[in-house]
Order: C-alpha cells, then structure tokens, then sequence
C-alpha cells in the first residue's frame, strides 16, 4: 500500500479504529504509569517557574479581569434572571440540606483575633449607645442643676461654681464608669458570644435553622447584578494580588524543601488510585462510557485533520520508500 492511499483511509473509517485503538490503550493504563510521580512534580515546577518568570503574567491576568469586569458592567439583569432556573434549583435543594459541623471545627474558624475585634467593636458600640439613651434623663438634670445655679445672686455664686464643677464631674464619671463597665461587660461576654455562634451553626437540633441562614445568603447573592459585581472585582485589586502570590511563590520555589514538597504532592494525588487503570477510576465514577466516545471522535477528528495536512504526506512518503 502506497503513501496516498493509506492517508486516503485514513481519512476515512480507519481514523476511527485507530483512534479506538489509541484510547483504549490509554483506558488501560495505569495511572502512575501514564502520570509519573516524577514528571507531576518537575511539570508543575517548570510551569510554575515560566509564569513566575514571565513579566506579561500579571499585566495579562489584569487585562482578563478588566475584560470580565467590562462583561459584567453590560449585563444589568440579576444573577438569578442568568442563572438557568434548574442550576438555582439544584443549588438552593443542595444548601437546604441540614449540615452540622463540628462545634470546634467552626470555633477554630471563627474565633480569630480580627473577628474578635470587629466583634467586640460592634458590641461595644451597642452597649455604649444604650447607657447614653438609658442615662440621658441623669445628663437632663444635670444640666438643669448648672442652669440654676448661674441664676442665683452674689452670694450664691460663690458656691454656684462649685455646684456647677461638681454637676460637670458627676457627669464626666458617670461617661467614664458606663465606658468602662461597658468595656468589661463586652468584653467578658466575646467568649459566649462566639460560643453561642458555634451551637447555632453546629448544633443538630438547630441544623434546620442554619440551613435556611444559607438559603438567605444564596437568595441574596443571586439579587446581585453584573454591575455591582464588576465594581467589586475592580476593587479586589487582582493585579497586585497576584504580584504579591508571584513574589511568595518565588521564594518558596527557590527554597530547598520546595522539591520534596512538590514530590509529596505528587504522591498524595497517585496514593489511592495511582495503581488502578485509567477505566477502572473512571467506570468507579459514571464516566467510562461518555469518555470513551468523546475521547475517539475528537481523536479521530484530529487523525483526519492531521493526515490530510502536506507535512504528513511528506513524513509518510518518506518513512514507506
């Protein structure tokens, strides 16, 4: 058989039987075969390193943000009114599932010593407006006492200022002891606080209630428009964001542990399934058959593409003199 007509056929049928011979052989495969440990490591270093080395990385990644960002100012609709109705299904019946985690777990999350001082801030400020409501009718005669005193005679006035210094330092101690009290009450009472947030979430009698909390934030978001979304990415900052990920990664990589860092990787990723065949993990999760299918018509496409090219007939006549 000659070069033009075994490119001839395969263009034809024998595109499709090459291409199921191709993928199945790769069917067959076992994991750690076709992905060694070695070259996951060394290729997720080296693209590391090229992107890392690359000055266009960050002004490209900002251009793809400014991009998105112009996207999402044009689209004045509500992320509900984009979203497909049955995705907003699926997704509001996924978060109304109950779901309690552990009580310490979600502590360790939430007690942290920023959240601690947002916390304490806001109570503070609660507590602190109600003594001044609660003490207005205290401040009110107060002021009253020192009116009445700048009304009396001669005599009077010898002794009106004393009364009127001590109407002002009765009310100054009285702000200073409701500051302080109000410290040490908010204070004493963080602890309950981030507490009674961790039963909320982790409690299992109450998991019908933070299911509805997380209902409350998905409704929420999905009233957000592509306007208010596209404000909020320019405010992230993503350039320099990822001039400052660009800098940490770089010394990590250039540190010694990094390799055998990255070699652990590798193996956490092979550990469990790199000594099974690639159509044993995949007919594990449903995939097997939609894979195979796709896998040999983009392959067989491809195989005609490529054959019908002038370079493979050169290749060709050359390897069948």
């Amino acid at each position: 058989m000659d070069a033009q007509t075994l490119i001839a056929r395969l263009q034809s049928d024998a595109a499709d039987s090459l291409a199921a011979l191709c993928v199945d052989a790769v069917l067959e495969t076992p994991l750690r075969q076709l992905v060694p440990e070695a070259l996951v490591s060394a290729t997720a270093r080296q693209t590391l390193q090229a992107w890392l080395e690359s000055a266009k990385a960050v002004a490209t990644l900002n251009s793809m943000v400014e991009a998105l960002a112009d996207r999402l100012a044009s689209e004045r609709r509500a992320i509900k009114d984009v979203v497909a109705g049955d995705v907003r299904r699926a997704l509001r019946e996924m978060l109304e599932r109950p779901f309690s985690p552990d009580r310490k777990l979600v502590l360790t999350v939430i007690d942290r010593e920023p959240t601690r001082d947002l916390v304490r801030q806001l109570l503070l400020d609660a507590v602190l407006e109600f003594g001044r409501r609660a003490s207005a009718p205290v401040a009110g005669m107060a002021r009253g006492l020192g009116s009445l005193a700048k009304m009396a005679g001669d005599r009077v006035k010898a002794r009106s200022g004393t009364l009127g210094s001590l109407v002002g330092a009765v009310g100054d101690e009285v702000e200073r002891q409701l500051e302080k009290r109000a410290a040490e009450f908010v204070d004493s009472a963080l602890a309950g606080v981030f507490g009674q947030i961790a039963d909320a979430l982790s409690d299992p009698k109450r998991a019908a209630e933070a299911a509805e909390l997380r209902v409350a934030f998905f409704d929420g978001a999905l009233e957000l428009t592509g306007p208010q979304l596209a404000r909020e990415l320019a405010n992230l900052d993503v350039a320099g964001g990822a001039e400052i990920l660009r800098s940490g990664l770089k010394r990590w990589l250039a540190a010694p542990s990094s390799e055998k860092e990255l070699t652990d990787f590798a193996k956490l990723l092979l550990e469990r399934d790199g000594a099974r065949t690639v159509k044993e993990v995949l007919a594990d999760v449903g995939l097997l058959d939609v894979t195979r299918t796709v896998a040999k018509e983009q392959l067989a496409l491809r195989i005609r593409a490529i054959t019908a090219t002038p370079a493979f007939a050169t290749w060709l006549t050359e390897l069948t003199k």
